[in-house]
Protein backbone atom coordinates (compact mmCIF):
# COMPACT_ATOMS: atom_id res chain seq x y z
CA UNK A 1 0.00 0.00 0.00
CA UNK A 2 1.23 3.55 -1.21
CA UNK A 3 2.24 5.72 2.07
CA UNK A 4 1.26 9.76 0.70
CA UNK A 5 4.39 11.86 1.68
CA UNK A 6 4.70 15.35 2.25
CA UNK A 7 7.96 17.12 1.44
CA UNK A 8 8.20 21.01 3.04
CA UNK A 9 5.06 20.69 3.43
CA UNK A 10 3.95 19.81 -0.07
CA UNK A 11 2.35 16.18 -1.23
CA UNK A 12 4.15 13.85 -2.86
CA UNK A 13 3.65 14.58 -6.86
CA UNK A 14 1.98 11.05 -7.80
CA UNK A 15 -0.48 11.45 -4.95
CA UNK A 16 -0.76 15.23 -5.96
CA UNK A 17 -1.73 14.23 -9.79
CA UNK A 18 -4.02 11.26 -8.44
CA UNK A 19 -6.06 13.84 -6.89
CA UNK A 20 -6.35 16.43 -9.40
CA UNK A 21 -7.00 14.23 -12.09
CA UNK A 22 -9.72 11.91 -10.33
CA UNK A 23 -11.43 15.06 -9.02
CA UNK A 24 -11.26 16.68 -12.59
CA UNK A 25 -12.76 13.72 -14.17
CA UNK A 26 -15.40 13.35 -11.52
CA UNK A 27 -16.79 16.88 -10.73
CA UNK A 28 -16.44 17.90 -14.42
CA UNK A 29 -17.93 14.80 -15.77
CA UNK A 30 -20.89 15.91 -13.10
CA UNK A 31 -20.78 18.94 -14.96
CA UNK A 32 -21.03 17.96 -18.92
CA UNK A 33 -22.66 14.88 -18.07
CA UNK A 34 -26.20 16.59 -17.69
CA UNK A 35 -25.33 19.99 -19.41
CA UNK A 36 -27.32 18.96 -22.47
CA UNK A 37 -30.22 17.91 -20.71
CA UNK A 38 -30.06 21.26 -18.97
CA UNK A 39 -29.69 23.35 -22.26
CA UNK A 40 -32.20 21.57 -23.72
CA UNK A 41 -35.12 21.25 -21.32
CA UNK A 42 -34.81 23.96 -18.58
CA UNK A 43 -33.29 26.74 -20.84
CA UNK A 44 -35.49 25.62 -23.75
CA UNK A 45 -32.40 26.71 -26.55
CA UNK A 46 -33.37 25.85 -30.20
CA UNK A 47 -31.37 23.16 -32.39
CA UNK A 48 -29.49 26.38 -34.02
CA UNK A 49 -28.59 27.52 -30.03
CA UNK A 50 -27.35 23.91 -28.94
CA UNK A 51 -24.91 23.75 -31.98
CA UNK A 52 -24.09 27.69 -31.20
CA UNK A 53 -22.92 26.73 -28.10
CA UNK A 54 -21.18 23.83 -29.18
CA UNK A 55 -19.38 26.36 -31.30
CA UNK A 56 -18.88 28.68 -28.94
CA UNK A 57 -16.72 25.81 -26.88
CA UNK A 58 -14.80 25.10 -29.64
CA UNK A 59 -13.78 28.08 -30.62
CA UNK A 60 -13.12 28.41 -27.26
CA UNK A 61 -10.79 25.77 -27.55
CA UNK A 62 -9.27 26.40 -31.20
CA UNK A 63 -8.28 30.41 -30.05
CA UNK A 64 -6.86 29.68 -26.91
CA UNK A 65 -5.39 25.82 -26.95
CA UNK A 66 -1.39 27.27 -28.19
CA UNK A 67 -1.48 30.75 -26.40
CA UNK A 68 -2.38 29.05 -23.35
CA UNK A 69 0.19 26.41 -23.57
CA UNK A 70 2.73 28.87 -24.10
CA UNK A 71 1.73 29.98 -20.58
CA UNK A 72 2.30 26.75 -19.05
CA UNK A 73 5.80 26.38 -20.84
CA UNK A 74 6.81 29.82 -20.30
CA UNK A 75 5.75 30.88 -16.95
CA UNK A 76 4.35 27.92 -14.51
CA UNK A 77 2.42 24.74 -15.17
CA UNK A 78 1.42 24.52 -11.86
CA UNK A 79 -0.54 28.04 -12.05
CA UNK A 80 -1.88 26.91 -15.77
CA UNK A 81 -3.33 24.24 -14.08
CA UNK A 82 -5.13 25.97 -11.13
CA UNK A 83 -6.25 28.80 -13.38
CA UNK A 84 -7.76 26.46 -15.36
CA UNK A 85 -9.41 24.36 -12.66
CA UNK A 86 -10.76 27.87 -11.76
CA UNK A 87 -12.03 29.06 -14.97
CA UNK A 88 -13.93 25.65 -15.57
CA UNK A 89 -15.47 25.79 -12.73
CA UNK A 90 -16.19 29.15 -12.69
CA UNK A 91 -17.52 28.81 -16.29
CA UNK A 92 -19.42 25.71 -15.08
CA UNK A 93 -21.55 28.05 -12.02
CA UNK A 94 -22.48 30.62 -15.04
CA UNK A 95 -23.79 28.17 -17.58
CA UNK A 96 -25.61 26.68 -14.86
CA UNK A 97 -26.65 29.51 -13.09
CA UNK A 98 -29.60 30.36 -15.10
CA UNK A 99 -31.37 29.12 -18.21
CA UNK A 100 -30.65 31.73 -20.41
CA UNK A 101 -28.69 31.46 -23.91
CA UNK A 102 -26.01 34.30 -23.45
CA UNK A 103 -25.34 33.43 -19.92
CA UNK A 104 -24.68 29.59 -20.72
CA UNK A 105 -22.75 30.74 -24.10
CA UNK A 106 -20.56 33.21 -21.79
CA UNK A 107 -20.04 30.38 -18.95
CA UNK A 108 -19.37 27.78 -21.73
CA UNK A 109 -16.33 29.90 -23.54
CA UNK A 110 -15.08 30.30 -19.71
CA UNK A 111 -14.89 26.57 -19.26
CA UNK A 112 -13.83 26.25 -22.94
CA UNK A 113 -10.41 28.56 -22.55
CA UNK A 114 -9.87 26.91 -18.80
CA UNK A 115 -9.45 23.23 -20.21
CA UNK A 116 -6.74 24.25 -22.43
CA UNK A 117 -5.06 26.11 -19.56
CA UNK A 118 -4.95 22.20 -17.94
CA UNK A 119 -4.60 19.89 -21.34
CA UNK A 120 -1.08 19.34 -21.78
CA UNK A 121 0.12 21.40 -18.26
CA UNK A 122 -0.58 18.98 -15.61
CA UNK A 123 1.06 15.72 -17.68
CA UNK A 124 3.92 18.50 -17.91
CA UNK A 125 3.98 19.41 -14.54
CA UNK A 126 4.35 15.53 -13.51
CA UNK A 127 6.51 15.12 -15.55
CA UNK A 128 8.51 17.87 -14.37
CA UNK A 129 8.52 16.64 -10.56
CA UNK A 130 8.52 12.69 -10.82
CA UNK A 131 10.92 12.47 -13.44
CA UNK A 132 10.11 11.35 -17.25
CA UNK A 133 10.30 7.90 -16.65
CA UNK A 134 8.23 7.74 -13.35
CA UNK A 135 5.62 9.85 -15.22
CA UNK A 136 5.00 7.30 -17.58
CA UNK A 137 4.29 5.12 -14.88
CA UNK A 138 1.87 7.80 -13.52
CA UNK A 139 0.05 8.34 -16.18
CA UNK A 140 -0.85 4.70 -17.21
CA UNK A 141 -2.06 4.06 -13.65
CA UNK A 142 -3.87 7.56 -13.80
CA UNK A 143 -5.94 6.43 -16.91
CA UNK A 144 -6.47 3.24 -14.72
CA UNK A 145 -8.10 5.19 -11.98
CA UNK A 146 -9.82 8.09 -13.63
CA UNK A 147 -12.08 6.04 -15.31
CA UNK A 148 -13.91 4.87 -12.51
CA UNK A 149 -13.98 8.18 -11.03
CA UNK A 150 -15.57 9.20 -14.30
CA UNK A 151 -18.37 6.51 -14.57
CA UNK A 152 -19.36 6.71 -11.00
CA UNK A 153 -19.98 10.82 -11.56
CA UNK A 154 -22.85 9.76 -14.30
CA UNK A 155 -25.33 8.22 -12.16
CA UNK A 156 -24.48 10.61 -9.17
CA UNK A 157 -25.21 13.72 -11.81
CA UNK A 158 -28.65 12.10 -12.55
CA UNK A 159 -29.34 11.46 -9.44
CA UNK A 160 -28.52 14.72 -8.00
CA UNK A 161 -30.68 16.27 -11.27
CA UNK A 162 -33.62 13.86 -10.46
CA UNK A 163 -33.76 15.21 -6.91
CA UNK A 164 -33.31 18.55 -7.52
CA UNK A 165 -33.28 20.98 -10.67
CA UNK A 166 -31.78 19.86 -13.66
CA UNK A 167 -28.54 22.25 -12.64
CA UNK A 168 -27.79 21.38 -9.78
CA UNK A 169 -24.87 18.78 -10.74
CA UNK A 170 -23.88 21.84 -12.90
CA UNK A 171 -23.75 24.04 -9.99
CA UNK A 172 -22.27 21.38 -7.56
CA UNK A 173 -19.38 20.04 -9.58
CA UNK A 174 -18.61 23.78 -10.51
CA UNK A 175 -18.12 24.83 -6.82
CA UNK A 176 -15.80 21.51 -6.05
CA UNK A 177 -13.78 22.31 -9.29
CA UNK A 178 -12.93 25.47 -7.72
CA UNK A 179 -12.41 24.12 -4.64
CA UNK A 180 -9.96 21.51 -5.75
CA UNK A 181 -7.90 24.45 -7.22
CA UNK A 182 -7.89 26.32 -3.43
CA UNK A 183 -6.95 22.56 -1.82
CA UNK A 184 -4.17 21.95 -4.10
CA UNK A 185 -2.63 25.51 -4.50
CA UNK A 186 -0.94 25.05 -1.37
CA UNK A 187 0.06 21.12 -1.76
CA UNK A 188 1.17 21.48 -5.17
CA UNK A 189 5.08 21.87 -5.46
CA UNK A 190 7.16 23.31 -8.52
CA UNK A 191 10.33 21.93 -8.39
CA UNK A 192 11.16 20.59 -11.26
CA UNK A 193 10.52 23.38 -13.66
CA UNK A 194 12.70 25.69 -14.80
CA UNK A 195 11.08 29.20 -15.64
CA UNK A 196 12.60 30.27 -19.21
CA UNK A 197 14.32 33.85 -19.75
CA UNK A 198 12.50 36.84 -20.90
CA UNK A 199 13.86 35.91 -24.75
CA UNK A 200 12.97 32.29 -24.95
CA UNK A 201 9.76 33.39 -23.22
CA UNK A 202 9.17 35.51 -26.35
CA UNK A 203 10.43 33.28 -28.68
CA UNK A 204 6.91 30.90 -27.63
CA UNK A 205 5.02 33.49 -29.25
CA UNK A 206 7.39 33.39 -32.36
CA UNK A 207 7.03 29.70 -32.53
CA UNK A 208 3.56 30.29 -33.06
CA UNK A 209 4.32 32.10 -36.91
CA UNK A 210 7.08 28.95 -37.68
CA UNK A 211 3.80 26.47 -36.13
CA UNK A 212 1.62 27.95 -39.20
CA UNK A 213 4.73 27.33 -41.75
CA UNK A 214 5.46 23.98 -40.52
CA UNK A 215 2.40 23.22 -40.74
CA UNK A 216 1.55 24.21 -44.18
CA UNK A 217 5.22 22.64 -45.40
CA UNK A 218 3.75 18.82 -44.21
CA UNK A 219 0.43 19.54 -45.94
CA UNK A 220 2.30 20.38 -48.59
CA UNK A 221 4.52 17.53 -49.11
CA UNK A 222 2.76 14.54 -48.08
CA UNK A 223 -1.12 14.55 -49.16
CA UNK A 224 -1.72 11.77 -46.44
CA UNK A 225 -1.82 14.36 -44.18
CA UNK A 226 -4.58 16.31 -45.58
CA UNK A 227 -6.69 13.53 -46.23
CA UNK A 228 -6.61 12.73 -42.57
CA UNK A 229 -7.62 16.46 -41.48
CA UNK A 230 -10.29 16.23 -44.39
CA UNK A 231 -11.94 12.64 -42.52
CA UNK A 232 -11.08 14.24 -39.16
CA UNK A 233 -13.01 17.74 -40.09
CA UNK A 234 -16.24 15.56 -41.39
CA UNK A 235 -16.10 13.34 -37.86
CA UNK A 236 -16.09 16.81 -36.11
CA UNK A 237 -18.90 18.12 -38.28
CA UNK A 238 -20.96 14.40 -37.52
CA UNK A 239 -20.07 14.08 -33.64
CA UNK A 240 -20.87 17.95 -33.08
CA UNK A 241 -24.53 17.45 -34.53
CA UNK A 242 -24.65 13.68 -32.57
CA UNK A 243 -24.05 15.02 -29.40
CA UNK A 244 -25.73 18.38 -28.86
CA UNK A 245 -29.33 17.12 -30.66
CA UNK A 246 -29.45 13.79 -29.14
CA UNK A 247 -31.55 14.99 -25.81
CA UNK A 248 -33.45 17.14 -28.03
CA UNK A 249 -34.31 14.31 -30.41
CA UNK A 250 -35.41 11.90 -27.81
CA UNK A 251 -37.86 14.55 -25.88
CA UNK A 252 -39.59 15.94 -29.14
CA UNK A 253 -38.89 13.40 -32.08
CA UNK A 254 -38.82 9.85 -30.03
CA UNK A 255 -40.14 10.26 -27.10
CA UNK A 256 -39.35 9.00 -23.43
CA UNK A 257 -41.32 5.76 -21.76
CA UNK A 258 -44.17 6.71 -19.29
CA UNK A 259 -43.61 2.55 -17.66
CA UNK A 260 -43.21 2.73 -13.87
CA UNK A 261 -43.21 6.23 -13.51
CA UNK A 262 -39.60 7.02 -13.87
CA UNK A 263 -38.68 10.21 -14.57
CA UNK A 264 -37.11 11.30 -17.78
CA UNK A 265 -33.87 12.38 -15.90
CA UNK A 266 -33.49 9.03 -14.81
CA UNK A 267 -33.59 7.35 -18.21
CA UNK A 268 -31.33 9.79 -19.65
CA UNK A 269 -29.12 8.84 -17.00
CA UNK A 270 -29.41 5.28 -17.36
CA UNK A 271 -28.84 5.56 -21.54
CA UNK A 272 -25.63 7.66 -20.94
CA UNK A 273 -24.68 5.30 -18.38
CA UNK A 274 -25.55 2.47 -20.21
CA UNK A 275 -22.99 4.09 -22.81
CA UNK A 276 -20.50 4.49 -20.80
CA UNK A 277 -20.19 1.15 -19.54
CA UNK A 278 -20.38 -0.31 -23.08
CA UNK A 279 -17.45 2.19 -24.51
CA UNK A 280 -14.77 0.91 -21.58
CA UNK A 281 -15.65 -2.77 -22.39
CA UNK A 282 -15.06 -1.66 -26.34
CA UNK A 283 -12.09 -0.15 -25.28
CA UNK A 284 -10.73 -2.78 -23.65
CA UNK A 285 -11.57 -5.37 -26.23
CA UNK A 286 -9.86 -3.23 -28.63
CA UNK A 287 -6.79 -3.00 -26.14
CA UNK A 288 -6.67 -6.65 -25.89
CA UNK A 289 -7.05 -7.47 -29.66
CA UNK A 290 -5.29 -4.87 -31.80
CA UNK A 291 -2.67 -4.11 -29.44
CA UNK A 292 0.33 -5.88 -31.33
CA UNK A 293 -1.48 -4.30 -34.67
CA UNK A 294 -1.57 -0.48 -34.16
CA UNK A 295 1.15 -0.37 -36.26
CA UNK A 296 0.42 -1.29 -39.51
CA UNK A 297 -1.16 1.39 -41.62
CA UNK A 298 -3.54 -1.18 -43.33
CA UNK A 299 -5.01 -2.97 -40.21
CA UNK A 300 -5.97 0.72 -38.48
CA UNK A 301 -7.12 2.69 -41.68
CA UNK A 302 -9.54 -0.09 -42.75
CA UNK A 303 -10.49 -0.48 -39.04
CA UNK A 304 -11.27 3.15 -38.88
CA UNK A 305 -12.87 2.71 -41.58
CA UNK A 306 -15.36 0.20 -40.57
CA UNK A 307 -16.02 2.06 -37.30
CA UNK A 308 -17.10 5.03 -39.22
CA UNK A 309 -19.61 3.04 -41.45
CA UNK A 310 -21.16 1.71 -38.26
CA UNK A 311 -21.19 5.17 -37.03
CA UNK A 312 -22.74 6.57 -39.85
CA UNK A 313 -25.50 4.02 -39.91
CA UNK A 314 -26.08 4.18 -35.92
CA UNK A 315 -26.49 8.17 -36.48
CA UNK A 316 -29.06 7.26 -39.61
CA UNK A 317 -30.73 4.70 -37.49
CA UNK A 318 -31.36 7.32 -33.98
CA UNK A 319 -32.19 9.92 -36.81
CA UNK A 320 -35.66 7.33 -38.08
CA UNK A 321 -36.22 5.94 -34.93
CA UNK A 322 -39.96 5.61 -33.20
CA UNK A 323 -38.95 3.06 -30.90
CA UNK A 324 -37.46 4.71 -27.30
CA UNK A 325 -35.39 1.02 -27.03
CA UNK A 326 -33.34 1.36 -30.90
CA UNK A 327 -33.35 5.13 -30.46
CA UNK A 328 -31.32 4.52 -26.93
CA UNK A 329 -29.29 1.11 -28.37
CA UNK A 330 -28.21 3.57 -31.43
CA UNK A 331 -26.94 6.20 -29.00
CA UNK A 332 -25.05 3.61 -27.29
CA UNK A 333 -23.24 1.70 -30.06
CA UNK A 334 -22.09 5.70 -31.68
CA UNK A 335 -21.08 6.68 -27.97
CA UNK A 336 -18.51 3.15 -27.67
CA UNK A 337 -17.63 3.25 -30.82
CA UNK A 338 -16.08 7.05 -30.18
CA UNK A 339 -13.76 4.87 -27.32
CA UNK A 340 -12.53 2.78 -30.18
CA UNK A 341 -12.22 5.67 -32.67
CA UNK A 342 -10.30 7.64 -30.90
CA UNK A 343 -6.79 4.91 -29.65
CA UNK A 344 -7.18 4.07 -33.56
CA UNK A 345 -7.14 7.47 -35.14
CA UNK A 346 -4.03 8.65 -32.64
CA UNK A 347 -2.28 5.44 -33.38
CA UNK A 348 -2.80 6.20 -36.83
CA UNK A 349 -1.15 9.67 -37.08
CA UNK A 350 1.56 8.16 -34.96
CA UNK A 351 2.67 5.63 -37.12
CA UNK A 352 2.56 7.91 -40.26
CA UNK A 353 4.91 10.92 -39.03
CA UNK A 354 7.90 11.16 -38.01
CA UNK A 355 8.50 11.74 -33.78
CA UNK A 356 10.41 15.55 -34.62
CA UNK A 357 7.00 16.63 -36.15
CA UNK A 358 4.14 14.46 -34.19
CA UNK A 359 3.50 17.03 -31.55
CA UNK A 360 2.30 19.13 -34.62
CA UNK A 361 0.93 17.06 -36.51
CA UNK A 362 -1.55 15.59 -33.15
CA UNK A 363 -2.06 19.60 -32.84
CA UNK A 364 -3.22 20.20 -36.37
CA UNK A 365 -5.38 17.45 -36.24
CA UNK A 366 -6.99 18.57 -32.75
CA UNK A 367 -7.40 22.06 -34.15
CA UNK A 368 -9.05 20.84 -37.52
CA UNK A 369 -11.84 19.06 -35.34
CA UNK A 370 -12.67 22.28 -33.47
CA UNK A 371 -12.89 24.09 -36.42
CA UNK A 372 -14.99 21.60 -38.43
CA UNK A 373 -17.28 21.50 -35.51
CA UNK A 374 -17.16 25.11 -34.76
CA UNK A 375 -18.06 25.50 -38.66
CA UNK A 376 -20.18 22.65 -39.42
CA UNK A 377 -22.47 22.58 -36.29
CA UNK A 378 -24.27 25.51 -37.04
CA UNK A 379 -25.21 24.73 -40.17
CA UNK A 380 -26.66 21.13 -38.35
CA UNK A 381 -28.78 23.42 -36.45
CA UNK A 382 -30.35 25.78 -38.65
CA UNK A 383 -31.45 22.35 -40.17
CA UNK A 384 -33.01 21.18 -36.85
CA UNK A 385 -33.95 24.59 -36.11
CA UNK A 386 -35.73 25.20 -39.61
CA UNK A 387 -36.96 21.48 -41.30
CA UNK A 388 -36.76 18.64 -37.96
CA UNK A 389 -34.57 17.25 -35.62
CA UNK A 390 -34.73 14.28 -37.69
CA UNK A 391 -33.73 16.23 -41.08
CA UNK A 392 -30.81 17.39 -38.84
CA UNK A 393 -29.51 14.32 -37.35
CA UNK A 394 -29.76 12.72 -40.89
CA UNK A 395 -27.15 15.47 -42.20
CA UNK A 396 -24.84 14.76 -39.20
CA UNK A 397 -24.81 10.37 -39.94
CA UNK A 398 -24.33 11.49 -43.80
CA UNK A 399 -21.83 14.26 -43.18
CA UNK A 400 -19.80 10.99 -42.41
CA UNK A 401 -20.18 9.90 -46.03
CA UNK A 402 -17.35 11.77 -47.43
CA UNK A 403 -15.01 11.05 -45.04
CA UNK A 404 -15.68 6.94 -46.11
CA UNK A 405 -14.32 8.24 -49.64
CA UNK A 406 -11.09 9.50 -48.26
CA UNK A 407 -10.22 6.18 -46.37
CA UNK A 408 -10.40 5.01 -49.82
CA UNK A 409 -7.72 7.44 -50.76
CA UNK A 410 -5.82 6.91 -47.68
CA UNK A 411 -5.32 3.13 -47.63
CA UNK A 412 -2.63 3.60 -50.38
CA UNK A 413 -0.69 6.90 -48.91
CA UNK A 414 0.92 5.38 -45.99
CA UNK A 415 4.06 4.06 -47.09
CA UNK A 416 6.93 5.81 -44.72
CA UNK A 417 6.68 7.89 -42.36
CA UNK A 418 6.05 12.12 -42.42
CA UNK A 419 9.18 13.89 -41.67
CA UNK A 420 9.07 17.72 -41.78
CA UNK A 421 12.70 17.47 -42.14
CA UNK A 422 13.10 15.33 -45.12
CA UNK A 423 11.07 17.77 -47.17
CA UNK A 424 12.56 20.81 -45.50
CA UNK A 425 14.60 21.26 -49.39
CA UNK A 426 11.05 20.87 -51.00
CA UNK A 427 9.61 23.77 -52.86
CA UNK A 428 6.17 24.71 -51.18
CA UNK A 429 3.18 25.26 -53.87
Amino acid sequence: MRVVRFVNGKLDPAAAYFLIACGDAFFFTMVVSVSILFQTTEAGLSPFQLLLVGAALQGAILVSEVPTGVVADTYSRRLSVLIGLVLVGGGSIVSGLTPEFWPIVVGTVILGIGRTFISGALQAWIADEAGVDAANGVYLRGAQITIFFWMAAIPISFGLAALGDTNLPILVGGVWLIALAVLMAPLMSETGFQRPGRDQALQGFRELGQTLSTSRRLVSARPLLLTMFTITAFYGIAGQGFERLWVAHFYESVGMPVRWGIDDVVWFGAIRFAAAVLGVITLRYVRRVYADKMSSHSVVSRTLFRITIVQMLAILCLAIAGNFAIAATAYCVIFALSFAHDPFHLAWINQNVDSSVRATVISMNSQTDALGRTMGGPLIGVIGSVASLRMALGVAGFALAPALLFYFRAFGQGVEPISDAKHDSEPVS
